[in-house]
């Protein structure tokens, strides 16, 4: 039995361009758009009357913006996966919806193969951003001063295996990757990450690898 596709709300306030990427899911079996916003309070409308599996949102629009959006989405509910839309380098906007809850964000100039790599990476609960864009957040978020850094200590609870799958999600591998170097299934690494998320009281991925890097543990 086939697997269920992956509900997908699209939110960009350029029409062309939301057209534009409905029209490429479109073509891609494994995800169904149920729904497109044209700003951010239409989207979280959207979310909670349609309850997506992905929400793919623009950083950038009038009235309500992508990063208030997903603070308010992610507050009522943390079941979809938010990646930002830009087609600017990391400014403060990203690393602010990073720290509302956001998994990662997307250049609008990514190629069509790559889109679909990293849409499918952060269902799988990868992080969607390239190694080198990671590196920058976790620079940035690493600073004592900054505030988007989550919180020191907790570390204490973490299980030695819980601490091994850290170190290795640091270094930006794949939740695959992890596995084979631990010699784990894959679901067993899920299932770690899982337990770390709420012994430290993380949303996602970015933010559990940001206190890797702050707590002192790895990086």
């Amino acid at each position: 039995m086939d697997a269920a596709p992956i509900r997908v709300l699209v939110v960009d306030d350029h029409a062309l361009f939301r057209d534009g990427l409905i029209s490429l899911l479109g073509r891609w079996s494994e995800f169904e758009v149920v729904g497109s916003a044209s700003d951010g309070a239409e989207a979280v409308r959207l979310a909670r009357r349609l309850k997506p599996d992905l929400v793919l949102m623009d950083v950038r629009m009038e009235g309500v913006g992508g990063v208030e959006a997903t603070r308010q989405i992610t507050a009522a509910d943390p079941h979809p996966r938010i990646a930002m839309l830009t087609v600017s380098n990391l400014g403060e906007d990203v690393f602010e919806a990073l720290r509302n809850g956001a998994h990662g964000y997307l250049s609008k100039n990514e190629t069509a193969e790559r889109l679909r790599d990293s849409l499918q990476g952060i269902m799988r609960g990868e992080a969607a951003m390239s190694s080198s864009t990671a590196a920058k957040v976790l620079a940035e978020f690493a600073q004592p001063d900054h505030p988007g850094g989550s919180p020191v200590g907790g570390s204490e609870r973490l299980s030695r295996r819980e601490r091994d799958v850290l170190g290795h999600l640091v270094e930006g591998m794949s939740n695959d990757e992890i596995a084979r170097t631990l010699h784990l299934s894959e679901a067993t690494v899920k299932k770690h990450l899982g337990s770390i998320m709420a012994k430290l009281h993380l949303r996602n991925r970015v933010q559990v690898a940001v206190f890797g890097v702050r707590s002192g543990i790895v990086g």
